[in-house]
């Protein structure tokens, strides 16, 4: 491990799928797939520790897509991750949590790198399971990605309950946005 204190995470968590691919909830990304942190061809699975969370967050998607969600209770052995929440440990690393605001799909739709690649980069490098990310639209609220799971020496992430709905209104009224925070087009439109 790395001189740079990592954070411990273990417990609950959920995942948001497509409703048809519950049962590949701990299935690794597509070699084409690419996200917040993690380009084509890398590994990476994004959970967060509230199942309300986890349809805030995929909101959007579903409003592109008009697919259903359902979330997928997880239960998470120790992890280590660098936890983007902590100012200090990222100025030791040189890295600029703006970075990991900035609107990833964008960046990539342009043909440009998205700015968030160079977080999980540094993480990686220093052989951290992941990372943490602090929820751009809860307030208090954070995700974790993890780079591996389920592989010799890595945390191990299992399934912990049946499928839950996933309401994106109902969770939405239960979580507060950041002041200032530009709520995206589906959110304007279901306020």
């Amino acid at each position: 491990m790395s001189a740079i204190p990592l954070c411990r995470v273990s417990g609950r968590f959920y995942r948001a799928v497509l409703a048809d691919r519950a049962e590949h909830v701990l299935d690794p990304s597509g070699p084409d797939s690419a996200g917040r942190y993690h380009r084509p061809g890398q590994s990476a699975i994004y959970i967060t520790p509230e199942a309300d969370w986890a349809a805030i967050v995929t909101g959007s998607y579903a409003a592109e897509d008009g697919l259903a969600r359902s979330i997928v209770p997880l239960e998470l052995d120790e992890a280590h991750v660098l936890d983007q929440r902590d100012e200090s440990i990222c100025a030791k690393l040189g890295i600029d949590r703006s970075m990991s605001i900035a609107r990833w799909r964008p960046a990539l739709a342009e043909g440009r790198e998205p700015l968030s690649w160079q977080c999980a980069d540094v993480a990686r490098a220093m052989g951290a399971d992941g990372l943490i990310d602090p929820s751009r639209g809860i307030v208090g609220g954070w995700h974790a990605a993890l780079f591996r799971w389920n592989v010799p020496g890595a945390p191990q992430l299992r399934v912990a309950g049946d499928p839950l709905p996933c309401n994106y209104e109902t969770s939405r009224a239960r979580w507060a946005s950041p002041e200032g925070w530009e709520l995206g087009a589906f959110e304007k439109g279901h306020r």
